[in-house]
């Protein structure tokens, strides 16, 4: 049972994100492109999950028609990956292999020397550490009373936020969290896995959650760090020694990424922020290259921009403001003014939850 409870996780973890990407990612375009499109995939799969749950908790609808409607958005996502998959590939014949690009990328690693070899291979082994202690050591946290209690609340009372966890006693609804329903989808993937929700929230979660930010790091310093092969796993050996050592404060990103990693708030620090960073450094370099953006690319932005509201009610201020400044900065330096109605149109959500947060919290 065990077994097909982790099976069912990771198909909903790793390969639906996966195939999700295929909206906007094409898989021809390099190896660091599938972590890509992994990432997208799931910023894509959250995003929907917000639009879907908001409504029905404001109604106060029942848990278990979340899961089919979410379920249903996730397979129509799936088709339509799929064939705008096909669609690309009718369009653009690959010229040639899809795995050509990973066989260069492997032939460049080969040329690498044994000293760059030996520190991915202490990168890699200080990422097992951290995933090995996520998983098999407990943290007294106390936010966990309270969300994980809430996951566990959802999947026993079938009822999305009137459930006090504290307690088990009814309650009013809160507005605080019910505009930022993390820990629903969290109850979601218990659900759909038969697993029981603080496992998923304490083992699983760590482990995908945790490779993700540092997939998401990977990325980025595969775009800050193109010239010196050795440049880029002392980056990620630096990053990962950071966070090892990041307790100096029960408040700071590393602390939450390895202690509250299932916790939305964990999640809008270590991988929402960072991908939208990473998202703008990439229209910063298109526009320096005088490239347009493209729809799948603002796609991509506002998918992420909602996904900053599932984690956390300050997701709708902390990404738009990113969003903002590094976008007007953008639109001043290399007068495209045109770039302020997509980025107006990635603020659109968010704008709406903050207001509702405001008018009903």
């Amino acid at each position: 049972m065990l077994i097909v409870q982790l099976v069912i996780l990771a198909v909903m973890l790793l390969a639906v994100p996966f195939l999700a990407g295929g909206v906007f990612v094409d898989m021809r375009r390099s190896c660091s492109g599938l972590l890509s499109r992994w990432v997208s995939g799931q910023m894509l799969l959250w995003a929907g999950f917000e639009l879907i749950s908001v409504p029905m908790i404001l109604a106060e609808r029942q848990f278990p028609e979340v899961v089919r409607l979410f379920l249903a958005y996730t397979a129509f996502v799936i088709v339509l990956a799929l064939v705008l998959e096909t669609v690309r590939r009718k369009r653009a014949p690959m010229l040639q292999s899809a795995s050509a690009p990973c066989r260069a990328a492997a032939g460049e690693h080969g040329k690498k020397t044994a000293v760059t070899m030996a520190l991915w291979c202490l990168a890699a082994c200080l990422l097992l550490v951290q995933l090995v202690l996520a998983c098999l050591l407990a943290y007294e946290e106390g936010d966990d009373a309270f969300y994980v209690g809430i996951t566990t609340a959802t999947t026993e009372s079938e009822t999305m936020y009137r459930t006090l966890p504290y307690t088990g006693m009814g309650t009013s609804m809160d507005m605080r969290h019910a505009l930022a329903p993390f820990p629903i989808w969290v109850s979601f993937l218990a659900r759909v896995s038969g697993m029981h929700g603080v496992t998923v929230a304490q083992i699983v979660l760590p482990v995908v959650l945790i490779t993700m930010c540092y997939g998401i790091y990977y990325i980025i310093g595969t775009h800050l760090f193109k010239r010196g092969s050795k440049k880029l796993p002392l980056f990620m050996l630096l990053l990962e020694c950071l966070v090892l050592f990041g307790g100096y404060s029960l408040y700071s990103a590393e602390n939450f990424l390895l202690v509250r990693t299932a916790q939305g708030k964990a999640v809008l620090a270590n991988i929402v922020l960072p991908f939208l960073f990473l998202q703008l450094y990439l229209l910063l370099e298109k526009l320096q290259n005088g490239k347009p953006a493209g729809v799948r690319y603002w796609l991509t932005v506002a998918c992420v921009m909602v996904t900053g509201c599932l984690c956390s009610t300050q997701g709708t201020q902390l990404t738009g403001m990113l969003l903002g400044i590094i976008g007007c900065c953008a639109v001043a330096v290399y007068r495209r003014w045109k770039l302020l109605l997509p980025m107006a149109g990635c603020c659109i959500v968010p704008g709406v939850l903050l207001l509702l947060y405001m008018r009903l919290g």
